[in-house]
Formats: structure tokens, sequence, C-alpha cells
């Protein structure tokens, strides 16, 4: 391990202790964790998040990687999940501590659970593949880090974009109405978006129908949202009736993340993956 490996490797140890510890909630006394769902859907997304790097790294990530390089890039795959996912869900309106913890809040956890697993998916996308297939030389940790900050953005990109036709009112949902169908939506949405973008910052390159494709498929995201959230919008619409869409905006979600990737996989049997 290089001198800027290990520099990087402590600056990722740093960065994993300080998401851990922004978004423990260990200090809470124990009645507030004693049957607490939403700290138990917290735990259990970056539990999924990091398995999911782990497989990757075990079984498809460039052969230099082994020995002290895979704790490498666990350590930095830990603390993306930490500080990119879990951490960052507090600027949408969903702590961790705060609304998890010590409020209880279910649907503040499951966007903080989504999020936290569509980062770990895209970090782990990053670790996929062969730096240099066609050749002798080995890459270097500051490509899949390049890939999963490219990855992540666009991610918040759109999510950005989501947010934006509800305007201030989601953070309201969550903390206020504690609105479980609303953020079950959003989970759903930045899950399906995470599909895509994990395939987009693989490291095998697929081609510009791939990436065209991606783009596509978050645009049509979007609209999607545009027309369930003009659907769902009237003010003298009955709670019921607007749950029942709500599970319909879920399932369209995922329905097209997976729909995504069956193509995918169609699309370069068919033609070849350029």
């Amino acid at each position: 391990m290089s001198e800027g490996e290990f520099f990087v490797l402590i600056v990722s140890l740093f960065l994993g202790v300080a998401g851990a510890r922004a978004t423990s909630v260990g200090g809470l006394h124990r009645l507030y964790l004693r049957g607490n769902p939403a700290v138990g859907i917290v735990r259990i997304s970056v539990l999924l998040a990091m398995a999911w790097i782990v497989y990757v790294l075990w079984n498809y990530a460039d052969p230099s990687v082994t020995g002290i390089y895979v704790f490498f890039y666990i350590v930095m795959g830990y603390a993306a999940v930490k500080v990119f996912g879990q951490s960052m869900a507090a600027a949408f309106g969903a702590s961790t501590r705060v609304d998890a913890g010590e409020r209880r809040n279910v649907a503040a956890a499951l966007v903080i659970a989504s999020l936290t697993i569509a980062t770990g998916m895209i970090f782990g996308g990053s670790l996929w593949g062969e730096a240099d297939p066609v050749g002798d030389d080995e890459g270097g940790w500051w490509i899949p880090v390049t890939f999963f900050l490219l990855g992540w953005g666009a991610l918040m990109a759109v999510f950005g974009l989501y947010l934006r036709r509800d305007k201030a009112r989601f953070a309201h949902q969550l903390r206020r109405d504690r609105s479980v169908p609303a953020a079950r939506a959003a989970a759903a949405f930045l899950i399906a978006s995470a599909v895509p973008l994990t395939e987009a910052v693989s490291g095998d390159f697929w081609g510009w129908r791939h990436g065209l494709s991606t783009f596509g498929l978050l645009a049509i995201l979007l609209i999607a949202h545009e027309a369930f959230a003009s659907w769902t919008g009237g003010s003298g619409e009955e709670e019921r009736s607007i749950d029942a869409r709500r599970i319909g905006e879920t399932i369209f979600y995922l329905l097209l993340g997976v729909a995504a990737w069956g193509l995918h996989r169609l699309a370069d049997r068919a033609w070849g993956p350029g």
C-alpha cells in the first residue's frame, strides 16, 4: 500500500467514525430504543448496504483487489454509506437520532434506509469490473471514487427534482404527518433510481445505449412522479384515496426499476454491450 493509499485509508476511517457518531443512537436512554421499529429499519439498511459492497468485492471487483485492499474498500464503503447515505438524509428532514431514535418515526426511517441502501448500491457498482480489462495496468482508488461521486451526484439531482414538486411539504409530511405512504413512494423512487445508476457506474463500459437509457429511465421516473402528484394533489380528496394512489406510485417505481434491469440484459444479448 502506497503512502497516498494509506492517507486515503486514514481519511476514510475518520469519515466513517464521524458518520457513525453523527448518526449514533447509542447515547439515548434505552426506553427510546426498546421496541423501536424505526431504529431497526435504519440499522438493517446499513447492514444491507455493506453486504452488497462486500458481495461485489468478493465476486466482481478487479483481480488486484486482494488482502489489505479488500479492507481498504470496505472502510471506504462504510464511510460512503454513513456520510453520503445515512447522514445526508437529515438534509431532507429525516434524522436518525432525532426522528428514528427519539420520535420513533417510521416514515423518516424509511427515507433514511432507502437513501442508505441506494448509496451502498452505487458505491458497490463503482467497484464492479476490472479497471483495465484489455491491458496490464492496475487501477487506483480514484477510479471507483470518481464513478461513485458521479452516480451519487446524479441520484441527488433527480431526488432534488422529485422533491421540488412537493416543495417544503416533504419534510412536513415526514416529521409532522409521519406519512408512511409519502415516505414509501420516496423510498421506492430512490431505490428505482439507484438501479440504473448502479449499472451506469459499473467498471465495464456498456456504451452510449446504456448511458442514454439510464437518463431516459430517470426522466420517466420524474414524469411519473409529476403525474401521480397531480393525481393526488387535490385538497378535498380523502386520505384513504390518497394512500391507495401512493401505493400505486410505489409499485410503479419498483416495477420500472426491475424492468430497466431486465431490458438491459435482453439488449446486451440481442445487440451486444455496445
